[in-house]
């Protein structure tokens, strides 16, 4: 209910702009690649200044954004909300609501404040990891964007609907380090390396299974991430 309630006020969002640009590097953008902000949708570019609430699109193309200690990669058709929102303990960088998602974070954290990206009915701790997000509107999407085929996700006046529908699933898999999940329906899953989430609705069914190396391999090759590439890392430049 949360993200219907956004995504009708994204909608109806007045032509008033009032965040200011956020100190988000965009380290790259290939093919088609859209944003939307107060009822505007505009091209993304490596020159383009992003703002908390703008909803980043993917059409046939790609993006990386690095937020401070976290490089994150969208694949084509997907889409992602930025995000601003700290307090002494946490701060949400974003929301992911459909496609998939590529999230490689250092190590040694420059904020301290635990990292969180939101998904549909969940939300992702992130621990010094790197893993993969797969949302789709049914199991048979999910798999079919497990090898490479990228479908349209539902268009922007059909998205609330699509992230609300009880049929959405939402996978996590985990490459390395620790990334926990939390539920609306209260299922907590602390992932390490190789384990993957699955889930739909609320995440009440949430189960948890093991990957061997040829599968992580496989999807993240299927889906385009460059993820074991060591070049990928955000290293701190004083360890």
């Amino acid at each position: 209910m949360k993200k219907y309630i956004f995504l009708i006020s994204l909608l109806s969002f007045s032509s008033i702009c009032f965040a200011q640009a956020l100190p988000i590097e965009i380290k790259s953008v290939s093919g088609k690649v859209l944003y939307y902000r107060a009822q505007t949708m505009s091209a993304l570019t490596t020159r383009s200044k992003l703002k908390a609430d703008d909803l980043i699109m993917t059409k046939d193309g790609r993006v990386s954004l690095i937020f401070e200690d976290t490089t994150i990669s969208l694949s084509p058709h997907s889409l992602f909300r930025v995000l601003n929102l700290k307090n002494k303990e946490r701060f949400q960088f974003g929301e992911f609501l459909m496609g998939e998602y590529a999230s490689v974070t250092r190590k040694k954290l420059v904020d301290r404040r635990r990292l969180e990206v939101l998904l549909p009915k969940a939300k992702a701790h992130v621990v010094g990891t790197r893993f993969i997000i797969q949302i789709a509107t049914n199991v048979e999407k999910l798999l079919e964007r497990q090898k490479g085929e990228f479908s349209e996700i539902p268009r922007l006046e059909l998205i609330p609907a699509a992230v609300s529908n009880p049929d959405l699933v939402t996978q996590v898999t985990c490459f390395e380090g620790k990334v926990n999940i939390e539920t609306d329906s209260g299922q907590k899953q602390s992932l390490e390396f190789k384990e993957s989430a699955l889930y739909s609705g609320n995440g009440a069914n949430l189960r948890v299974t093991m990957k061997d190396e040829g599968e992580l391999e496989s999807i993240a090759t299927s889906l385009g991430f460059e993820i074991f590439d060591e070049k990928s890392t955000d290293s701190n430049p004083s360890e």
